[in-house]
């Protein structure tokens, strides 16, 4: 870690940058990659072809048959026209073929939409018509959604992948006698056989424009309507590079991906950016919390990217206590937050069961590729988002405005620099709602997060704007609440597991809150239990954000990002 230089601070963060003292100058000062995403991760590996890419229950896929299978596939997309800026959507599980896909549509110069593979039929359709694709490649149990749904849509021909396709033999044996295999006719065409139609098609070289779009990824949709993040080669190889510039690694250790490839968090966090640094990438079509004793055993991962309610679960497995985690150096969690006890309790775990290091975590944001800062061993508060990374800035504005503030006062989280998107697809109003050109001339992401920021770069959550609740209070004056703030209140209370807060219309106070709670396990369900969370509450909120009302429930609902879907709660 570098020791910052003796210098009088301005104030304010953006300028000084206290957080690059936890970067090398080699980091702070080095090049970013210039190239297409293909090439980055060609270029690092194409001196060691028998390394082991991808891990797909047993089967190891080198570097060798990686190359090989991109420049197939490569093949077969332009046997069927597909030419360079065109939009391919692609919705796949963690397969080998989804990163087949993903590298020859960016070594052809065309695009990949990345969707949900199990979204309901109208928003598959709506995504398809959205960009217009022509071709998509699709999992079985996508096609089984679609239908003749197909034909609504722009595409001419839908490619279809089964997770069995990249199986061990004996895997893909047993597999065939339990599914049948996918009837494709039509607009539907079978995976084996549009690589087979590639195999006489002479791969045409393409040097692709780092600074155009690549891939197109979609916001979780929490807070309206979805919309595609346009991602472009020198912004998604801009957080690779950020990523793995603090990680202390050696080739072929094993990233184990837990959730699939159309978040950026995964696509690019725990495949692109360990296939870039030589690892093995374990892939889960369909990752199954309760069995992170039994992956860990098999796969010995060096690093785990996954999401809050994943980790916590590992705290029910039984005897998980005496699992051997000394392979892990990494776990990492994002996608929501985490209450300081949960992380704490996790990392606990993970420090007896051997592994080298806590649970660690970021803030970020699709528009910002994904990540936007993260801890490191010696900025890990429990209740921090840690420090933006290396070229990536912050500050902190008075919220509706572009003004900065300084240190540790609370306003609206903004970030800036390379991994900025270019642009939701289409949307250039909505694009201008969230990225604001301030006075010094740069871009910069307005979050809706509101924080701040401490003397040594750590950023701090503390709300979020865009879920702010408009009420009145005892004495008649509009103010805001902050779901989020109650929400910290709510799960202070050693009786609870989780909660979200809502805002429920009334005619005298605009909204009142109302929480929804999980309790712990063995903790009843009665008027003691509420007015025991209500007390907690009064003791750290004010009058107006003590909850009207609290329901029990047994979970809450999720979004397919595993987020909690306060919108379900809404409704």
């Amino acid at each position: 870690m570098q020791e910052n230089d003796e210098k009088q601070l301005t104030g304010y963060p953006s300028i000084d940058k206290p957080w690059l003292k936890y970067y090398t100058e080699e980091a702070i000062n080095g090049k970013l990659p210039e190239c297409s995403i293909y090439e980055y991760m060609y270029e690092n590996n194409k001196d060691y072809p028998r390394d082991i890419a991808l891990n797909y229950y047993g089967r190891k896929i080198t570097y060798a048959e990686l190359f090989a299978n991109i420049d197939k596939t490569a093949k077969a997309f332009q046997a069927i026209g597909v030419k360079e800026g065109e939009i391919v959507t692609v919705a796949l599980p963690s397969i080998p073929e989804a990163l087949y896909v993903v590298y020859a549509l960016n070594k052809i110069g065309a695009v990949a939409n990345m969707i949900h593979l199990l979204a309901g039929k109208n928003e598959i359709i709506g995504y398809l018509n959205e960009v217009k694709s022509r071709v998509a490649v699709i999992f079985d149990k996508t096609m089984d959604i679609l239908g003749e749904g197909i034909k609504e849509t722009s595409v001419k021909q839908a490619i279809v992948v089964t997770a069995a396709s990249s199986l061990p033999f004996g895997l893909k044996l047993a597999y065939s006698l339990k599914s049948k295999s996918p009837v494709c006719k039509g607009i539907y065409r079978k995976w084996e056989d549009f690589i087979k139609g590639g195999e006489h098609t002479e791969l045409k070289p393409y040097k692709k424009d780092c600074h155009t779009m690549a891939i197109i990824s979609h916001t979780g949709g929490t807070t309206g309507e979805p919309k595609g993040v346009m991602c472009s080669d020198v912004s998604v190889n801009a957080l690779i590079y950020q990523l793995v510039c603090n990680f202390e690694y050696s080739r072929q250790g094993v990233s184990l991906v837990c959730l699939p490839p159309f978040v950026n968090y995964s696509l690019i966090d725990a495949m692109l950016a360990m296939l870039y640094i030589g690892f093995e990438v374990a892939l889960i079509p369909q990752y199954i919390p309760d069995k992170f004793k039994e992956y860990i055993k098999k796969y010995k991962p060096y690093v785990v990217s996954s999401i809050p309610a994943y980790w916590e679960a590992i705290l029910k497995i039984p005897q998980i206590e005496k699992t051997d985690m000394s392979c892990l150096k990494y776990s990492y969690y994002g996608g929501e937050a985490m209450s300081s006890e949960k992380e704490n309790k996790v990392s606990k775990l993970l420090i007896k069961c051997g592994a080298r290091g806590e649970l660690c975590k970021g803030l970020g944001s699709t528009e910002m590729m994904a990540a936007a800062s993260q801890t490191y061993a010696d900025c890990n508060e429990g209740n921090s988002a840690g420090v933006p990374l290396v070229w990536v800035n912050c500050k902190i504005v008075e919220p509706d405005t572009t003004d900065e503030l300084s240190y540790n006062q609370d306003g609206e989280i903004c970030f800036s620099g390379p991994t900025l998107m270019m642009g939701y697809y289409e949307k250039p109003s909505a694009t201008d709602e969230v990225v604001k050109v301030h006075k010094e001339g740069v871009r910069w992401l307005h979050t809706g997060d509101i924080g701040h920021i401490d003397e040594n770069g750590v950023i701090y959550v503390t709300g979020r704007i865009k879920r702010i609740i408009m009420t009145k209070g005892s004495d008649g004056q509009v103010t805001k609440i902050f779901p989020d703030r109650i929400e910290k209140a709510v799960c202070a209370n050693q009786s609870v597991e989780l909660c979200c807060v809502i805002g429920v219309p009334d005619d005298k106070r605009i909204n009142y809150p109302k929480a929804f709670v999980v309790l712990k396990q063995g903790v009843n369900e009665s008027d003691t239990t509420k007015q025991s969370i209500i007390d907690t509450c009064k003791s750290v909120l004010p009058d107006y954000m003590i909850p009207d009302e609290i329901e029990f429930r047994s979970d809450l609902p999720r979004t397919p990002r595993g987020k909690v879907d306060y919108r379900a709660l809404e409704g």
